[in-house]
């Protein structure tokens, strides 16, 4: 009975450990395709966010390019402030001083909203990526709310009809030689020194905003780097070269040539846009930015040569396809043609890049 008894403990035993060991067993299989499962989300989610982060590089090169052509228009128009004389023609090319362009930068950030609304940023293993996202981001909300101030600040200063008056009429009534002659050759009025602290503030801003921008760039770049590393190097860039870098001094004694010289020359518009096409982005020879080509687009407007302004207008919207003034001014023409239906499709294209465009509110209006 003993023996007996005995080989029963034994078996019992050896039944409880099979049991138990099963059961560990199980817990470490549910453990490793839990670990496996969160392992595949993380990947997931790292992909995406690379994705994000690579047409956020697309976009800041374009917007590097961008500050490259506002900084030679804005040199340009900076050294003809600053001159001492004026002839008819320079006086004329004064009233277009529109000061700086702010250029906005639209993260792609669904997936870190995402990140940080569920909290699954911090499940991430590796804590030295969780914080390259997250420095990331900041860098990107800190050069957002310094471009909101820099615009607050210089709308309040060009903007001022108390103080700037007198170039404000030299705009409005653009066609008046005389008046546009005799405020650039007055140069001791106080709105004219004020316009000459103006173009100053400009290029020191734009220059801030492009230096900020090529920040981000390279901080974009690193934190794919270091998504591409985390994911065994299964990632590839799309673009791997570096916006431009075009902070030199030299920038202040390049003058490049305004491509209304174009038709002094004797260029129709189909000549003038193949020659816009061609620029090299790097080394150009003409200002072809947005204000500019919507400023000798106007020009034809004005004398009635609607074809040949709706053609500029055009390459504007191709070029230039997130800027909603561009819409707005393709609008006007169309609708100055009789294309109405077009004209507010432009204006209401407009009204989606920029809910504040007062213009395109009171046109829709006008046809409700």
């Amino acid at each position: 009975m003993e023996n007996k008894t005995g080989k029963y403990f034994k078996y019992a035993i050896g039944e409880i450990v099979l049991v138990v060991i099963g059961i560990l067993i199980a817990l470490q299989i549910n453990n490793w395709n839990e670990s496996r499962r969160k392992e595949q989300v993380e990947k997931q989610v790292l992909k995406s966010l690379f994705q994000e982060v690579e047409k956020d590089r697309i976009m800041l090169k374009e917007i590097d390019y961008q500050y490259k052509n506002d900084l030679r228009s804005l040199t340009y128009f900076r050294n003809l402030i600053w001159q001492e004389k004026h002839s008819m023609e320079d006086a004329m090319a004064l009233n277009e001083f529109e000061g700086i362009a702010f250029r906005d930068v639209n993260p792609n950030r669904i997936t870190y909203d995402e990140m940080i609304s569920t909290g699954k940023i911090y499940y991430l293993s590796n804590q030295a990526l969780v914080n390259e996202i997250i420095t990331y981001y900041e860098i990107i909300e800190s050069y957002i709310y310094e471009l909101r101030q820099s615009r607050v600040e210089f709308r309040s200063n060009f903007y001022d009809v108390s103080s700037m008056a007198d170039y404000w009429l030299t705009v409005y009534d653009n066609d008046n030689k005389e008046l546009a002659y005799h405020f650039a050759n007055n140069q001791n009025t106080e709105t004219y020194k004020q316009l000459k602290i103006i173009s100053d503030w400009s290029i020191v801003n734009i220059r801030f905003s492009k230096n900020s921008i090529a920040n981000i760039y390279s901080k974009a770049s690193q934190l794919q780097k270091l998504i591409d590393k985390e994911l065994e190097h299964s990632l590839i860039r799309t673009d791997d070269s570096k916006p431009s870098e075009e902070n030199k001094a030299t920038i202040e004694t390049i003058e490049l040539k305004r491509i209304s010289e174009l038709v002094t020359a004797g260029k129709d518009v189909d000549a003038i846009i193949q020659i816009i096409k061609k620029e090299d982005k790097n080394q150009p020879n003409y200002f072809i930015s947005e204000g500019e080509i919507n400023r000798l687009a106007y020009y034809f407007l004005r004398q009635d040569k609607n074809k040949d302004a709706l053609k500029l207008f055009e390459l504007n919207v191709e070029l230039h396809p997130n800027e909603f003034n561009v819409y707005d001014s393709y609008g006007e023409c169309l609708l100055k043609m009789g294309d109405i239906e077009n004209g507010l499709k432009a204006f209401k294209k407009s009204l989606e890049l920029n809910s504040d465009n007062t213009n395109a509110k009171i046109v829709l209006s006008e046809f409700e």
